[in-house]
């Protein structure tokens, strides 16, 4: 899990969270409502971490810059039809950095192994072939 409902509340407040949620007087904060803005966020975020190598990011090894992001996704999710101009351009500028992630997986701020150096540091054993001599072929 990327994110969870106190990040939310901890950016936007449960004032505006419970607007976005409780579609029918506003005052509280709607659970199910939100865990789905939540859960369409993480999965949209966690495709481009994917092509990004990274993959398993939940709890505390999930950088800030990337909690500020998928909190700005859900936003936008939670906003359905609603037209604020702020909120549309941090979704675009989340999905944007997303793609430049992608592009840069350094962004992250974490150390990322690539693959080859996974495999270098590998134990292998090789087998040296046998010189045959030109009769014995």
């Amino acid at each position: 899990m990327l994110i969870d409902r106190t990040d939310m509340i901890l950016r936007f407040s449960e004032k505006e969270i419970a607007a976005l949620t409780d579609h029918e007087y506003g005052r509280t904060v709607d659970d199910e409502v939100l865990a789905r803005a939540i859960a369409d966020a993480e999965a949209e975020a966690g495709s481009y971490l994917a092509a990004a190598g990274y993959q398993g990011l939940s709890g505390d090894k999930v950088p800030r810059v990337l909690v500020v992001k998928v909190c700005d996704i859900a936003r936008y999710y939670l906003h359905e039809d609603g037209d604020i101009e702020i909120v549309e351009k941090r979704y675009k500028s989340a999905i944007d950095w997303l793609k430049a992630l992608v592009k840069d997986p350094r962004l992250l701020g974490l150390d990322m192994v690539p693959e080859a150096e996974k495999a270098a540091g590998g134990t292998y054993a090789v087998m040296p072939a046998k010189v045959e001599q030109w009769h014995e072929v």
